[in-house]
């Protein structure tokens, strides 16, 4: 499975980053849906354009982690086990992304130029 998710991730963030479109949240449920049919930014997907936008949305739904705890919950997603496949939260260059699990200790998330790993998430879900 590690290596059908790290190939599924280069795929998506290997593009250019668009705010609302390849950016770290809807690249990490790009590659989500991608592998389990399920879309956690369902009720996101085209209500922002740019950065302003984002933050705004962030804000308005409590922050970066609760916002991600209420994608999930609205998904059908459950706590995970930072198994390949699952979506988390993570910390990147100073700030939160939603990230995937690509194997053990490794986790991907989309950067301005492409995809990094870290090697931890702070809270993690898995598809039902």
């Amino acid at each position: 499975m590690a290596g059908i998710v790290l190939a599924r991730a280069i795929d998506v963030m290997d593009r250019p980053w668009e705010w609302g479109k390849a950016d770290c949240c809807t690249a990490a449920c790009d590659v989500f849906r991608a592998l389990h049919g399920i879309d956690p930014m369902a009720s996101l997907r085209g209500r922002y354009m740019t950065r302003r936008e984002a933050h705004r949305i962030i804000r308005d739904m409590g922050g970066f982690v609760a916002m991600a705890e209420t994608l999930a919950a609205s998904a059908g997603l459950s706590a995970g086990h930072g198994e390949p496949g699952e979506i988390g939260v993570a910390e990147h260059d100073g700030g939160l992304a939603l990230v995937i699990a690509v194997g053990p200790g490794a986790w991907a998330g989309k950067t301005l130029t492409g995809m990094t790993t870290v090697p931890e998430a702070l809270e993690f879900w898995r598809a039902p």
